[in-house]
């Protein structure tokens, strides 16, 4: 059985030590919870094998416990490598009405400049802090407003891509899929208390603790463009 069908799985990922918790549909307190220790550190290269071995005794299990199997899951990471990227970006028009394609278009400038500038992260989270529309200051999103000059202030969050990447192999030799990747030091910003587990904050920033994210989804084979891989912006 999918456990889509019942609930969603979070992983919570730090160097020295891995957690998976199950949310049951439509609650967020974790249900079951299962941890175990990484020996040495999750950047030693020669760990993989260990680290493989043991995320597939745990998932299995967990699985075992719920009476299902855990295909699909959301990724909370904590690295020391975690970054946060301002960038501010102005463009001016002709006057016209603001619309999804103007905001996505400027938000897809701004990605590509930072991937060709930084070829060793990855970006995990777009914020858009601020819009500046012909001098006046939006905390949200302003539709359908006619404007000649806008200024998106823009924060990404990032991690080191080959760690990124580390995990992403990780879960696909589980045969597990990655539905989101979360940043736990972005995340932890909206809890009050602690979260041991790195799953309780993840859970709430996917569940829209952030009005001003923009949410990425994973390319497909396909060449797609960012206009149609940014979704749940203006809903």
């Amino acid at each position: 059985m999918n456990n889509l069908e019942n609930g969603d799985f979070y992983f919570g990922i730090s160097e020295d030590k891995i957690y998976i918790c199950f949310f049951e549909k439509g609650n967020d307190k974790y249900k079951n919870e299962v941890n175990f220790d990484i020996p040495d550190n999750l950047n030693n290269k020669l760990n993989f094998k260990i680290i493989l071995n043991l995320l597939k005794e745990n998932i299995r299990r967990l699985e075992k416990n719920l009476g299902f199997f855990l295909n699909s899951a959301n990724i909370s990471i904590r690295s020391n490598k975690y970054q946060s990227i301002l960038f501010s970006i102005k463009n001016i028009f002709d006057e016209k009405k603001l619309n999804k394609k103007v905001i996505t278009d400027i938000l897809q400038t701004g990605i590509l400049q930072l991937q060709n500038n930084e070829k060793n992260i990855s970006i995990i989270h777009i914020i858009v802090n601020k819009y500046i529309i012909d001098d006046t200051v939006y905390k949200f999103y302003p539709n359908d407003i006619k404007f000649k000059k806008i200024v998106l202030e823009i924060e990404f969050i990032c991690l080191d891509k080959n760690l990124v990447n580390k995990v992403k192999n990780l879960f696909s030799e589980c045969k597990v899929q990655i539905n989101k990747i979360v940043s736990y030091d972005y995340a932890k910003k909206f809890l009050i208390d602690d979260d041991e587990t790195m799953c309780v904050s993840a859970n709430k920033v996917l569940n829209g603790a952030n009005q001003s994210e923009v949410y990425l989804v994973e390319s497909t084979p396909k060449k797609r463009s960012i206009f149609n891989r940014i979704f749940n912006f203006f809903d």
